[in-house]
């Protein structure tokens, strides 16, 4: 089953993400945060529908049923690949204007056949690293806009996946029953959906700056992962899921349109597909950590602390790229 699901259900499903949100941060030049609220807005709908869904199927169907059942479910991303359409070079022309990359590639005269003649073997060879790092993408990694906006797109999506791997069996810990814990679930996919739309729409308006948005974004999202354990009635806790989900998805939100102004458009792809195998590498080797605490300590408390410090990991990014430009200047 591991295998499977790492193996296949995985690949397909990070694949159409990185594909759909690369597509977006090229096609909309305009409203864009306000658009990828909206186009991220199917991990809030399934905090809110699928979360309830898979417990009814789990009690209804068992586990064989549930999954099943969840595979058809997703076999609608193939439709939704087939209904997307590729736009003429005319349109890509007028209606396309990409983002013009933060750091501009130095400008080489063009060498002579004598040159060429010379060139080291250590030249061709770091010429042809650097057509197959064109080929692969990971000539982007090689840049520091990369490294700057890797740390704000893989924090809130290693946090996000914790938070929901273990916060329902932190919740039961506290004395909740499984129903309460699902309902705490759909708090968090409203709050993750109208707080991303409704800064993605400031952001647009220009009422909002893009770095004051990630600031207050990542500080109230920490905030609330950091306080979890000091949480522990019915209300507060729905409350407490709304405000990390609803500014942990702003803050990812944002990150898209971070990434876009720090690499530019043309680079999505790339920059989008080694982020996720950075994000998805780190999971694999830390994700365990909150479920070995709690086998070592009986509390989930303590790695709900660790998380609501990693969070806050993400200032790091707004602090480096500001010494960079300082230095520029």
């Amino acid at each position: 089953m591991t295998l499977a699901l790492s193996l296949i259900a995985g690949p397909g499903l990070v694949i159409s993400n990185v594909l759909s949100r690369a597509m977006t941060g090229r096609y909309f030049t305009a409203n864009y945060a306000t658009v990828n609220g909206i186009a991220t807005s199917g991990h809030s709908v399934g905090l809110i529908a699928i979360a309830p869904l898979t417990q009814v199927l789990l009690d209804t169907y068992g586990w064989r049923g549930a999954l099943l059942l969840l595979g058809a479910i997703s076999t609608h991303l193939g439709v939704c690949g087939f209904l997307l359409k590729e736009p003429s070079h005319e349109e890509a022309r007028d209606n396309y204007l990409p983002i013009i990359s933060s750091e501009d590639e130095p400008l080489t005269d063009t060498p002579t056949s004598s040159n060429a003649q010379r060139k080291s073997r250590l030249g061709i060879l770091k010429d042809t690293v650097k057509a197959q790092g064109n080929l692969f993408g990971y000539m982007v990694c090689s840049r520091a806009s990369f490294w700057i906006a890797t740390l704000t797109y893989g924090d809130p999506m290693f946090l996000s996946s914790l938070w929901m791997i273990y916060f329902v069996s932190y919740a039961e810990s506290k004395g909740f029953s499984g129903y309460e814990a699902v309902t705490f679930t759909t708090a968090a996919g409203i709050g993750n959906l109208v707080i991303k739309i409704l800064i993605g729409f400031v952001v647009d308006r220009g009422w909002l700056k893009l770095r004051l948005g990630l600031l207050i974004s990542i500080m109230t999202s920490s905030l609330a992962l950091s306080t979890l354990p000091l949480v522990n009635s019915y209300w507060l806790m729905m409350v407490n899921a709304l405000l990390f989900h609803g500014f942990n998805g702003g803050l990812a939100s944002l990150s898209d349109i971070y990434t876009r102004e720090l690499l530019g458009a043309e680079e999505l792809v790339s920059a989008f597909s080694w982020m996720d195998l950075l994000a998805a590498s780190i999971q694999l080797a830390f994700g365990f950590f909150p479920g070995w605490i709690f086998d070592q300590t009986g509390s989930y408390d303590k790695a709900f602390v660790i998380l609501g410090f990693i969070s806050f990991l993400p200032l790091g990014s707004l602090l480096m790229e500001n010494f960079i430009n300082r230095r520029k200047d």
